[in-house]
């Protein structure tokens, strides 16, 4: 998901700030009530560059705004030389005036912050959960926090091969490393205070005894020598108890996140309290330093509860029985709004009778009548088709993407069975990436019926919805450029959506809005040529016109 379609993508400025603007600390050279200092009174106001700080600049490729960290200053010349952060290295020196400060969307909040924005209580039925202090508008942040620990193999890179090389011998039953690294780091690493928040967390058998592979690995690395052993002594004296650890492990194991660049974990504190739902009340990204940035996908009101999905975004678009089993990883069994439906509006069955309309299954495992001829199947044909869908399910998901011809041949004998069905959009989004390079007409199709299956079963924003907008509307463009009005729907779809999910900063935001205001630059121009007389000086004056006006325009933008 860190690569998008298209050229370099554009930050945005805020034209306002969205959270908590009576929060925010006092300027530097300020006092506490805001007031400047006698002293600086007739000093210019405005941010002091150093070394090191992150900002957003201009590129002068194309006049937009992009992430970097500021690596020189030069006061005299009033300009600052960046890197920038996708590692081009052209027009790294910029002037003071083409630089801001990053937004405060990425910026991890402060603890007495946060917890005056949501609150920690105890549900009925879930345990601990964690709840908003203030109504939220879909897209705007109910808060920033940091990382209580990031476990990434260079933080300790003995002990991480030491892991390996005890898992390469005989595989841990977690089937990977991660967790206990992250355990045994938390210990190396952390202070006191950290410790307990990590030991405060969630597991589903708070007195579980150590497992095979805690003794194991404790026993291991009791025995390490050399450059392992000094790298962990804070391990080994006094040693740490097995039991404690177990805890350790399990506690990353049920509150963590895989981290988003590297083979690691991280864990919040906060964070960690959101319980999933099918339907999540909020959505997250990443900000500056691995911070999580939680925000309202849906509005909410205050005393509402804040959660998000443990799932990922394809996962929500499979069947209740699919999740429910995946989130069993978790030990729980899901009751929310979508998973207590009687009727799974994403397994649909064409009727056998009319041919033209749908019939849904139900949790008890019948159909419900068609909801175009209210026709009710026979029980026999109701055994047929769930048998039917038992297998097409285990067919599609040994299915290999680049057989084709396979997908293609499994696809068309399954649309003559089902319709609205998820296994049906697990195949429109194989033939989609197949098609896209080399035949754009069935690529277009796929996708629209991807957006379409997304849209009747889970209609709330998503990465995947929103992207399937922006690429639809970049095959459009590219197969039907006459068709503007569609593929600048599409564009402003995707646009809409990402901005709801991650804000009018990120990245994947800027990159269907550099699409539409390229568009409308596109038109602007050929408009203003059109109406200009075709004389060399005419002709002339029409192009430093373009020029100004996608400048102008570039500038609002921005």
């Amino acid at each position: 998901q860190a690569f998008r379609l298209g050229s370099r993508p554009r930050i945005l400025r805020l034209s306002s700030m969205t959270a908590d603007e009576d929060e925010r600390m006092p300027q530097q050279g300020s006092q506490e009530d805001g007031a400047p200092k006698a002293e600086d009174e007739d000093e210019p106001m405005g941010p002091r560059w150093r070394v090191g700080d992150r900002v957003h600049a201009v590129w002068a490729g194309n006049g937009c705004w992009y992430a970097a960290t500021v690596t020189e200053v030069s006061v005299a010349a009033q300009t600052l030389t960046v890197e920038w952060d996708d590692a081009d290295g052209s027009h790294r020196t910029v002037t003071f005036d083409q630089v801001m400060e990053q937004s405060e969307d990425t910026t991890a909040w402060t603890t007495a912050r946060i917890d005056r924005r949501v609150s920690v209580r105890p549900s009925p039925d879930k345990g601990r959960c964690l709840y908003t202090n203030e109504a939220c508008e879909p897209g705007h942040v109910v808060f920033v926090e940091k990382p209580t620990l990031v476990a990434l193999p260079a933080l300790s890179p003995k002990l991480w091969a030491e892991l390996q090389k005890l898992h390469e011998a005989q595989p841990l039953n977690l089937g990977t490393t991660t967790f206990h690294f992250a355990a045994l780091l938390s210990q190396l690493k952390l202070d006191p205070m950290a410790i307990d928040v990590i030991l405060d967390k969630f597991v589903p058998d708070p007195d579980e005894e150590p497992g095979e592979d805690v003794l194991r690995i404790l026993q291991g690395l009791q025995a390490a020598e050399g450059e392992v052993a000094h790298e962990i002594k804070d391990l080994r004296e006094p040693p740490i108890d097995p039991q404690r650890l177990q805890r350790l492990v399990s506690a990353w194991r049920y509150n963590s996140f895989g981290h988003h660049k590297e083979d690691g974990l991280v864990l919040y504190n906060r964070i960690s309290m959101c319980a999933h739902s099918c339907d999540p009340s909020c959505c997250w990204s990443y900000g500056e330093d691995d911070a999580f940035v939680l925000r309202a996908r849906v509005a909410l009101n205050k005393g509402d509860e804040l959660t998000i999905s443990y799932l990922q975004d394809d996962d929500l678009l499979k069947s209740t029985a699919v999740r429910q089993t995946k989130l069993q990883n978790w030990r729980f069994t899901c009751a929310c709004t979508r998973c207590i439906l009687q009727v799974d509006l994403g397994r649909g069955f064409r009727c056998r009778k009319c041919r033209i309309g749908i019939l849904f299954a139900t949790v008890t495992g019948t159909l419900e009548p068609c909801r175009v001829c209210s026709s009710m199947s026979s029980k026999e044909d109701m055994h047929m088709l769930l048998h039917l869908e038992e297998e097409y399910v285990q067919r599609v998901e040994t299915l290999d993407k680049t057989d084709v011809a396979d997908v293609e041949m499994v696809y068309q004998a399954a649309i003559d069975i089902f319709e609205r069905h998820w296994i049906l959009y697990v195949m429109d989004t194989m033939l989609w990436e197949a098609y896209r390079e080399k035949n754009m007409h069935d690529a277009i199709e796929h996708q629209r019926r991807r957006s379409e299956f997304h849209e009747h079963y889970y209609c709330r924003p998503t990465f995947i919805l929103a992207w399937c907008h922006e690429e639809l509307g970049d095959c459009l463009q590219n197969k039907f450029p006459h068709r503007k009005w569609q593929y600048v729907q599409e564009f402003q779809r995707a646009y809409q959506m990402l901005t709801i999910l991650c804000g009018t900063n990120h990245q994947y935001t800027a990159s269907p809005y550099n699409k539409l205001w390229q568009v409308t630059n596109a038109a602007n121009a050929a408009a203003t040529a059109a109406a200009t007389p075709i004389t060399p000086t005419a002709t002339a004056q029409a192009s430093v016109a373009v020029v100004g006006a996608a400048g102008v325009a570039g500038a609002a933008a921005g």
